[in-house]
């Protein structure tokens, strides 16, 4: 049985009843319609209001397009909740909801009023605090550097920290058509999977695994509505930082709920939870990353934006958005392929019966970066020197 406790620890009796799946794809066929209506009638509505999103020297997009991807997604999902409200037992955390909607509303008013930086941050800091008072936060590195369990003060201060990082993450990689969208809706896809897959309740605000399932689903639903707008060439829809930031506040939450010790779902027998995290995120944090070490080095401040990203680099020689965008999340799902291949791999022939497991989370990690950096030298490199 050791050496597939991988395939024990599937559940495959879940979710067979045809009921179960109905409301599945409800759901998810809910957020699609839903979202593409709100994406078509809040595009004309804001056209016609002349709220056009400007054209500058960072700017990738020649014709009129509006920043109301954010604004569609959000009521999407809010009209979801509704809905679920009165069909699934689905009940969240009010500080949780307050926390990421808080974000999201700091992003409105910076597609607005475009909000310096400093005060942006300030306000991010006090919605991560929220967040954290809703009791769904980092308390455990579940091995990785040999750290497990970790002091109250100093779990605050890390997520506060991964808050910061992975919600502005999303937002820095929203440059060109599809590609924040593309990355999120991997994202939703890989969780879904996994609650699939697992038994138990991995998200706190989640009364039971169909809520969250059906939660996960209708967000796909929404991406997938807002990116059918996103890919015109004409009327074209952003998610603009009210949308990046909702996003990417979600999807804080969510890898909070892994990280968090009380959520049993994703056993450290299955697959590392950290590992998970890092995998489900590869590209918006090594490139942000990438980015902010490229901007130190150059004397800059590394909030302050510019084209330095790898998808505007694709662009300036000659990759379409579409193509660009589509490359990257391809690529960064080979990664999340081979980083789950390999952590199963290492778990399954009972190798920490041998090595400490912190040992067998570094060693994925290595190669993990090992087959980034191929990929990055052997295709990315190779391609801009052209």
């Amino acid at each position: 049985m050791g050496k597939y406790k991988f395939i024990s620890r599937i559940n495959f009796n879940t979710f067979t009843q045809k009921q179960d799946i109905k409301m599945l794809l409800f759901y998810f066929v809910l957020g699609l319609i839903t979202s593409s209506f709100l994406n078509g009638y809040l595009n004309n509505f804001f056209l016609r209001r002349k709220l056009f999103d400007p054209v500058n020297k960072r700017s990738s997009h020649k014709n009129k397009a509006t920043r109301s991807g954010g604004a569609a997604i959000f009521l999407t999902l809010c009209f979801s909740y509704g809905v679920g409200r009165g069909l699934l037992d689905l009940d969240i955390n009010l500080f949780s909801l307050i926390a990421c909607c808080f974000v999201a509303f700091v992003g409105f008013f910076d597609d607005l009023f475009d909000v310096y930086y400093v005060e942006k941050f300030a306000l991010q800091i006090f919605a991560g605090i929220i967040l954290i008072q809703s009791d769904v936060y980092i308390n455990n590195f579940h091995g990785i550097f040999g750290l497990y369990e970790i002091s109250e003060l100093t779990a605050y201060i890390v997520s506060l920290f991964v808050f910061l990082v992975i919600t502005n993450s999303l937002n820095l990689i929203d440059g060109i058509d599809g590609l924040a969208g593309l990355i999120s809706l991997k994202f939703f896809i890989a969780i879904s999977f996994i609650l699939y897959l697992t038994d138990g309740n991995l998200y706190s605000f989640a009364v039971n695994k169909e809520s969250m399932l059906a939660y996960s689903l209708t967000i796909i639903g929404a991406l997938i509505g807002f990116l059918i707008f996103n890919f015109k060439s004409y009327k074209k829809v952003f998610l603009g930082d009210f949308g990046s930031l909702l996003i990417g506040s979600i999807i804080t939450y969510f890898i909070f709920s892994i990280l968090n010790s009380g959520n049993q779902v994703i056993t450290d027998n299955w697959v590392n939870r950290s590992l998970i995290a890092v995998l489900l995120l590869i590209y918006p944090l090594t490139d942000t990353l990438r980015v902010y070490i490229l901007r130190a080095k150059s004397g800059n401040s590394p909030f302050l934006p510019d084209r330095r990203h790898l998808h505007h680099n694709l662009v300036d020689k000659g990759y379409s958005h579409v193509k660009a965008s589509i490359l990257i999340a391809l690529l960064s799902i080979s990664v999340l392929v081979v980083g789950f291949g390999v952590s199963l791999l290492i778990w399954n022939i009972d190798l920490s019966s041998i090595l400490f497991e912190g040992v067998n989370i570094i060693v994925t990690i290595l190669i993990i970066l090992a087959y980034m950096i191929l990929l990055y030298y052997k295709f990315f490199e190779s391609k801009l020197s052209k």
